[in-house]
């Protein structure tokens, strides 16, 4: 048996007898690399495995035993080119043997996932800044001072490649890496292992961004360290934890006087400050609501969500079809136009009364309660771009027809889950025509609910939510925000008109016209290789 890719899961056979089981990661770089590398993870996987666990071998491969009778082979391989190219395709293999129940610390799944945790190469990291430019001009406008010196940042991140990016501006700025956290959103990226790995190598602090106590040590540290707080945030996963800190009892809001502000990307996290913006003890710097981040991206996430989703449905025809749009914002917009060109029929609701006078003037099926145009719509394909969630219990029942559920926003969130699997009549399965990533419920009168990427952002899946050079825009807006907090900070609260006036006065934009405008022509872009690592200079 082959793990091709960690979080395929791949039982323990029964009888206790593993013959075969292998993965591989691989790294771009130079060929005299590779011994090294291999070296390296070999190191990495012995290393989970317990002290008694020691690399050896000879002839170009490396064994260790992991314990159980579990014995590990590794050895890398050069992909053969043509061509003058100084780096090469270098692949890692790991393959595993043995017999017995085994008893070590992880399962294959997790040996796999170790083994991909490889950091990235340095011509990667080269590659990759070059994907970046205006996170890299970013830099160069607000390096001087290193501005956050004095501050313990915390970034909740996909783990994307250019998360990799935007933590080594974070260090170019003055940021100390091993005084900064990640919080994971644990999506199923292609590079989501390689990017964790990468952040260790770093000395980076990595915890899951639900882990309840994350924003408590990582506050801690930072007191220790004589460092204020600062967060980069990617869904609500700070401001309110501190916020709530004095109704549960526990010591975040007392430790909310060390933080100097947040950034926050995303529309989910702003509603999670609804009503609670007096409460606020710092001011927190909203990208999500930015002209910057409104007019220019949405187009991008709502292509890329429509365009994924369309390869995870099963072979259907969809033109003609009737779709609906829940969340007519910025990227429910671009999603309900995207599918009228692919000849839909669509719908949307929002509820937002002004918004949805916009969407019934731009020609859409509108009407103000969701469950009739779910009904009487009777959508094919059903769109959740809110950002909260937009169907639960009576909206399933609504539904009148076969159905595919497709999430857009940034969260788990848009469909509740548990209420459609308690109106299951039957569990749930993967059907024929299906794909592996979605499963389909039957609900009463025999409505089957098709729940695409399991809910999850349709975006996320398997893949790089936009190109690096799409994200870079946001990113370089956060990097620019976080600058501001640091710096030259609003009042406590929410200020939407700040983050606009910071924004379109930093250059950012004007930067962004030159590189992609009417005028604009191809420009090289000088990088260091060392430079998602904290060091050496962009330009």
């Amino acid at each position: 048996m082959t793990i091709r890719l960690p979080g395929h899961p791949v039982p323990w056979p029964a009888d206790g007898l593993v013959t075969f089981a292998a993965t591989a990661v691989d790294v771009v770089a130079a060929p005299e690399d590779g011994p090294d590398l291999l070296r390296q993870a070999a190191r990495r996987l012995c290393h989970a495995a317990g002290p008694d666990a020691v690399p050896g071998g000879a002839g170009g491969e490396l064994t260790a035993d992991l314990g159980a009778g579990l014995r590990a082979g590794m050895f890398v391989s050069t992909e053969m080119r043509s061509g003058t190219d100084k780096t090469s395709l270098l692949r890692l293999h790991l393959r595993l043997s043995g017999e017995g129940e085994p008893s070590s610390p992880a399962s294959l799944e997790q040996w796999a996932e170790i083994w991909h945790r490889q950091a990235l190469s340095p011509v990667e990291v080269e590659r990759l800044v070059t994907e970046l430019p205006l996170l890299s001009a970013t830099v160069e406008r607000l390096r001087h001072g290193k501005p956050l010196a004095g501050f313990a940042v915390l970034v909740t991140g996909h783990f994307l490649s250019d998360l990799v990016g935007l933590v080594g501006c974070l260090a170019e700025l003055g940021a100390p890496l091993d005084s900064m956290t990640v919080l994971r959103k644990d999506y199923a990226y292609r590079w989501r292992h390689r990017v964790h790995g990468h952040l260790l190598e770093q000395g980076v602090h990595v915890a899951e961004c639900h882990d309840a106590g994350a924003v408590a040590e990582h506050t801690a540290r930072a007191r220790r360290a004589g460092l204020l707080c600062l967060a980069l945030d990617d869904g609500g996963y700070v401001a309110p934890v501190l916020l709530d800190g004095p109704r549960t009892r526990t010591p975040e809001r007392a430790a909310a006087g060390h933080w100097a502000g947040v950034v926050e990307q995303t529309m989910s996290g702003i509603y999670r400050l609804q009503g609670r913006e007096a409460e606020l003890p710092f001011p927190v710097f909203s990208v999500a609501q930015s002209r910057l981040k409104g007019r220019i991206e949405s187009y991008w996430i709502a292509e890329k969500a429509v365009t994924t989703a369309l390869e995870l449905l099963p072979s259907l025809k969809i033109e003609g079809q009737p779709a609906l749009v829940i969340g007519y914002g910025n990227v429910g917009a671009q999603i309900a136009a995207l599918l009228t060109q692919r000849r839909m029929r669509v719908a949307v609701h929002d509820s937002d009364i002004l918004r949805l006078i916009d969407a019934h003037e731009n020609g859409y099926v509108t009407a103000r309660d969701l469950c009739t145009l779910l009904s009487e719509h009777e959508p094919l394909l059903v769109f959740g771009v809110t950002g909260r969630t937009s169907m639960s219990r009576p909206e399933f029942t609504a539904l009148r027809r076969h159905a595919h559920l497709v999430s857009a926003s940034s969260r788990d969130i848009e469909f509740d889950l548990p209420a459609l699997d308690a109106l299951a009549v039957q569990a749930p399965a993967t059907r024929p025509m299906s794909t592996p990533s979605s499963r389909t419920l039957t609900l009463s009168g025999g409505i089957d609910v098709t729940v695409v990427a399991d809910g999850r952002p349709v975006n996320f899946h398997e893949t790089d939510s936009i190109s690096n050079l799409h994200s870079d825009l946001v990113y370089a807006g956060m990097l620019t925000g976080a600058c501001a907090v640091a710096t030259d900070p609003a009042p406590a609260g929410l200020d939407p008109a700040w983050a606009d006036t910071v924004l379109e006065e930093s250059g950012l934009l004007q930067d962004y016209y030159e590189r992609y405008g009417p005028q604009a022509a191809p420009t090289a872009v000088v990088t260091s290789a060392r430079g998602a690592s904290g060091g050496g200079s962009r330009r």
